[in-house]
């Protein structure tokens, strides 16, 4: 990895996530029991592309090796909902229709905002070529979920759940639970959750803006503005004729290269 000639570009990857572990004081160093079961920990890199297909962000992820987690010991309940495909598009078409404003949000770090119960207790090796000086062979207490954790995905969504029903008039969708709306009269602001992207359909700017102040003062978030890009597909909104267009391009071009 470090003979890539875009190496300083991780290598700022890498800093930037330990900067984030650090501030969410997401461990503690300490020395783990002779019996404890250590868990893995190992560095995902990703280059996030555009919708065509050009590199705009360098993202370097410390996970966690889930797959050495015990079951009924290190994690228990893992189950957490996200808004499906078909519920995405099912919103588009009513945003299309009713002409709402359209923008994401993506969460920084999310998993980083689960915290672990008392019963969770887990140790973790320190980020691989990144020891903390003179502490080599101490070990991570998680005070926070990390990625790959069996449980990060609920804890975080757990979290995302108490945050968003503070906020006067939001509630829950019945049918899907990774969807959250408010309705007062004619104005109305959806917001689909998906892991760590955000899609607001709102039927106003000021809806959407006022929503995005709120929510950054509980967690961290790059502001995406309008919606161009979700799961691998690329949207096109035209407002003036009522039209939300999804296409695939970069995906099968992708495939095919």
């Amino acid at each position: 990895m470090k003979r890539r000639p875009d190496w300083p570009l991780w290598e700022k990857a890498i800093n930037k996530e330990l900067e984030t572990l650090c501030q969410a004081e997401t461990w503690e160093l300490t020395e783990a029991p002779p019996d404890a079961n250590i868990v893995g920990s190992k560095w995902a890199f990703h280059a996030k592309k555009d919708a065509a297909g050009n590199v705009i962000w360098y993202k370097a992820r410390l996970v966690a090796q889930g797959f050495l987690q015990v079951p009924g010991v290190d994690y228990f309940n893992t189950f957490a909902p996200i808004a499906k495909l078909a519920v995405i598009r099912s919103v588009l078409v009513m945003a299309a229709a009713k002409d709402l404003e359209l923008h994401q949000i993506d969460i920084k770090g999310a998993y980083l905002n689960g915290e672990l119960t008392v019963r969770e207790v887990i140790f973790m090796q320190q980020p691989p070529g990144y020891h903390a000086p003179g502490s080599v062979k101490l070990m991570c207490r998680l005070r926070k979920t990390l990625y790959s954790l069996k449980q990060s995905g609920r804890r975080w969504y757990q979290k995302l759940v108490e945050i968003m029903l503070t906020h006067p008039g939001f509630a829950h969708c019945d049918v899907n639970q990774a969807i959250f709306f408010r309705h007062e009269g004619r104005a109305i602001i959806i917001v689909l959750v998906h892991v760590d992207d955000c899609t607001i359909a709102a039927t106003s700017i000021t809806l959407i803006t006022d929503f995005k102040a709120w929510i950054s003062e509980y967690v961290d978030i790059t502001d995406l503005g309008e919606l161009h890009w979700l799961l691998s597909i690329k949207i096109k909104h035209d407002q003036e004729h009522r039209t939300i267009h999804l296409s695939q391009c970069s995906y099968i071009n992708s495939i095919l290269r």
